[in-house]
């Protein structure tokens, strides 16, 4: 939802708030599409470490953490085609892609308390944000106008602490952090450090300068997954040895990142209804990645830009652009000696192209009504399947019932095609007939507000065609496949209650009925089966309540239902009840906390390993834990 606890939590009323997400401005209320807007005490409401818990309150929305640092996305079921990594969700960070050419995103790099803002757009955007059909989150930080110093420490229960400084004046921006976390489980420690410099400048009385540089290194353990009888035995252990696989400890099994990254955006309005945005960016990374299987080194460097144009007047606003994406993917295997590398196994270097051709316009055809109409040019090109392009379409039909409630219907197409980690798994094989993936999006969204609620529920149904899903190789390594048709039907509800001038109720409920409907492969047939990794029902609630000026409480309850394991649906994770709370001290510039999180101590698996071989599914999440923090501002 549009507004945030901590902003109204002692007011009378909720507000709302506006972003730039669609190239324009718009709140979740006014928005043809379906978004969530998190602010910064959004994104910090109990864990200042991770996102895993401020996403996971959204409707639609779900983030899962194998183990520290390895995240996987999933905005409407996306995360079918990651077994790691964010995929298929492309990230911007203040207009410029933090998403690399080959459709992976390094989330794990990031700090929660680094963004003053997050705007998820939920399913296809037509393009306008580049290929994908799984989502976009736009992350916004500060201009820093205004002179500040901040400083934090959080201290964590399972041995984890960390620190940050966050450096602000007249346009200039230096965030620095630390991280180091020892894991729950054996083998899943994480450590990392990040130092960021942006400088904001109005260069000319209509010219607006930003640019962004960033320097990052992440190191997280991967103790692998479980089998059910080892998960019950001994949740904390990491994956032991099996046949003629060492165990994940033998084998040092490691994810190591360092990342340097530059862009610049320059912003001119040339006159009262045109205006114009322009951006450049480059990304290079650097991976070493040890496996119970290999030991592989890449080297990627990415380049990006953006440019549209905007005409605005009383009735009418338009925005045409180009996205253009290039990267450079080199890739070699060894074989891993117990953490070292040992003999050259391939080598698989290759280039990849996407762009956008993007134009939208909307329209307002009287007081009470708003038509959206877009359309893109998406392309995608790779040595390995070559050259792939298609046609994308958005139609929005806004009605203002009342003032305070509007009526939403939108068709949009989705196009996504395959990454590079999908191309070139990790089975080593490339797979030069996979397709993208492709369909259509119809939903019918009906939002309202009043001094004491706000609400937004959004009914879809999704038919995607060529559908890319996970595979298991033998030895357990991974492949991808085009599966045929999958129908996605939901229905997303966001409602905040303002139940008091100290006392706020925020609740979000998705309901899920994701099936294949043409899956056949080697001789079974999959069709009607529920879509792997996805959860029939999600409940989240955040109650918030200030006890004085200073003292604020903040508790969370999540109910997670079960989740399908593997294609077949013979396999089920069980549904999860979880609670988490958080008691602030803020006055003047100091900023004092105690979380918990986990408080009931459950043992359940926060990001399971899809279509395991062997049933090894089972990735534990922490137990119960308590994190103390403080956080002191000088302006």
């Amino acid at each position: 939802m549009s507004f945030s606890a901590d902003s109204t939590i002692k007011t009378t009323e909720l507000n709302e708030v506006v972003v730039r997400v669609f190239e324009q401005k718009k709140s979740s209320f006014s928005s043809p599409d379906a978004i969530a807007i998190l602010n910064a005490q959004d994104l910090t409401r109990t864990n200042n470490t991770s996102f895993v818990t401020s996403l996971n309150m959204q409707a639609g929305v779900r983030m899962e953490e194998r183990s520290p640092g390895s995240y996987r996305m999933a905005i409407r079921g996306s995360a079918l085609r990651a077994p790691f990594g964010v995929r298929n969700v492309k990230v911007y960070w203040n207009q410029m892609p933090l998403t690399d050419a080959g459709n992976n995103t390094y989330l794990a790099l990031i700090d929660p308390d680094f963004f003053n803002e997050l705007t998820i757009i939920k399913g296809p955007s037509g393009g306008i944000y580049g290929a994908g059909t799984g989502g976009v989150m736009l992350f916004n930080t500060p201009n820093a106008t205004q002179k500040k110093i901040i400083h934090q420490q959080v201290g964590n229960s399972l041995g984890g602490y960390k620190q940050s400084w966050d450096l602000q004046t007249n346009g200039h921006r230096v965030y620095a952090s630390y991280w180091n976390q020892e894991g729950y489980r054996k083998q899943s420690d994480i450590n990392k450090q990040w130092i960021s410099y942006e400088y904001h400048k109005e260069l000319l009385r209509n010219t607006q300068l930003d640019v962004i540089t960033y320097l990052g290194r992440v190191t997280y353990q991967t103790p692998g997954g479980l089998t059910l009888k080892q998960f019950q035995t001994d949740p904390r252990q990491a994956r032991p040895a099996a046949g003629a696989f060492l165990s994940a400890a033998d084998q040092k099994a490691t994810f190591r990142l360092q990342t340097l990254g530059v862009g610049v955006q320059l912003t001119s309005r040339w006159n009262e209804n045109w205006s114009a945005t322009s951006n450049r960016s480059a990304q290079l990374n650097l991976i070493e990645n040890p496996t119970i299987r290999n030991y592989e080194i890449r080297k990627e460097l990415n380049f990006s830009s953006r440019n549209v144009i905007h005409f605005k007047n009383d009735d009418l606003s338009v925005d045409g652009g180009l996205e253009f994406q290039t990267g450079v993917f080199d890739s070699q295997t060894f074989g891993n000696k117990k953490g070292t590398k040992d003999t050259l196994q391939f080598t698989q270097n290759t280039t990849l192209q996407n762009a956008s051709l993007f134009l939208q316009g909307e329209y307002k055809l009287n007081d009470a009504w708003n038509l959206t109409l877009a359309g893109s040019y998406n392309q995608f090109w790779t040595a390995f399947i070559g050259n792939e392009g298609i046609f994308s379409p958005r139609i929005a039909l806004l009605h203002h019932i009342t003032p305070r409630q509007n009526l939403v219907v939108k068709v949009v197409h989705g196009y996504s095609p395959p990454s590079l980690g999908e191309i070139r798994p990790s089975t080593g094989i490339i797979n030069r007939t996979l397709r993208a993936e492709k369909g259509w999006n119809k939903e019918v969204s009906w939002r309202g507000k009043s001094k004491f609620l706000q609400w937004n529920l959004s009914v879809y149904q999704f038919d995607l065609n060529e559908t890319i899903v996970i595979r298991r190789a033998a030895d357990g390594s991974e492949y991808f496949d085009n599966v045929g048709r999958t129908r996605q039907q939901g229905i997303e509800l966001s409602h905040v209650w303002k139940l008091g001038q100290n006392l706020e109720l925020t609740n979000a409920e998705t309901i899920q009925n994701f099936r294949f409907v043409n899956y056949q492969i080697a001789g079974k047939n999959f069709s009607g089966n529920r879509l792997t990794g996805t959860s029939p029902f999600q409940h989240a609630s955040t109650l918030s309540y200030a006890f004085s000026q200073w003292i604020r409480w903040h508790i969370q309850y999540t109910y997670t239902d079960k989740i399908y394991l593997n294609d077949a649906n013979t396999d089920q994770l069980p549904a999860v009840h979880l609670w988490n709370s958080k008691v602030e001290y803020q006055r003047g510039k100091w900023n004092v906390w105690l979380s918990a999180e986990n408080i009931g101590d459950t043992m359940y698996t926060s990001g399971p390993d899809l279509n395991a071989v062997g049933g090894r599914y089972y990735n534990t999440s922490a137990g119960r834990n308590f994190s103390l923090g403080l956080r002191i501002s000088f302006n």
